[in-house]
């Protein structure tokens, strides 16, 4: 990466600090520049306006949690290897309770922006094929028999997950990873049964 796009990727950084301390609506560039500890002309030297700043953070943000899908390890069992990649989204501790702050913020907002709605669809789509293909080769497996279509097993598995995100979100800190491991536990035992 070169030192230009460096930069780049700080700002961005800094425009996910802001929207997980306060929110989307707190992005502007230059709370964004005073949070990343450069100027407002530099932050606009790589966004015209908020809105690219925002849409780029959004992308940015999805691109990290692909890096981090690409670190589960798919030699397990199928239900095993599900669970751990949905686990990745779930506010079970700090930092993933600031990345769900922050994926919830962008998909709050794309139900109103064009821009954003594009980023979040194309990434609910990447995730469905993701889940579905886990779901096929846990039918491949013999573990889930009941199962006979997994697009729609694999979004109803996305529809879980976003609520679980928003109740762990609001659910007192000392009660949020263990409600948010037994629930998912619960529903993968039904699903896997």
């Amino acid at each position: 990466m070169t030192g230009e796009r460096r930069r780049g990727a700080h700002v961005l950084d800094a425009v996910l600090d802001v929207i997980a301390e306060r929110g989307l609506e707190a992005a502007t560039m230059r709370t964004v520049a005073a949070a990343a500890g450069v100027s407002l002309a530099q932050v606009q030297y790589y966004f015209r306006s908020k809105d690219e700043l925002v849409a780029s953070a959004f992308r940015h943000v999805s691109e990290r949690f692909d890096e981090k899908l690409a670190t589960v390890d798919l030699s397990g069992r199928p239900r095993e290897v599900l669970r751990d990649a949905l686990q990745l989204w779930l506010p079970l501790d700090d930092e993933r309770a600031r990345d769900a702050r922050v994926w919830l913020a962008f998909s709050a907002a794309s139900v109103t922006s064009p821009a954003l709605a594009a980023i979040a669809a194309a990434t609910d789509a990447e995730l469905r094929i993701a889940f579905a293909r886990l779901l096929d080769a846990a039918i491949a497996d013999g573990d889930l028999a009941e199962v006979t279509d997994t697009e729609t097993e694999a979004a109803l598995l996305l529809a879980v997950l976003d609520g679980l995100v928003i109740q762990g979100l609001t659910a007192p800190a000392e009660q949020r990873a263990p409600f948010l491991r037994q629930s998912l536990d619960a529903h993968l035992g039904r699903l896997f049964a």
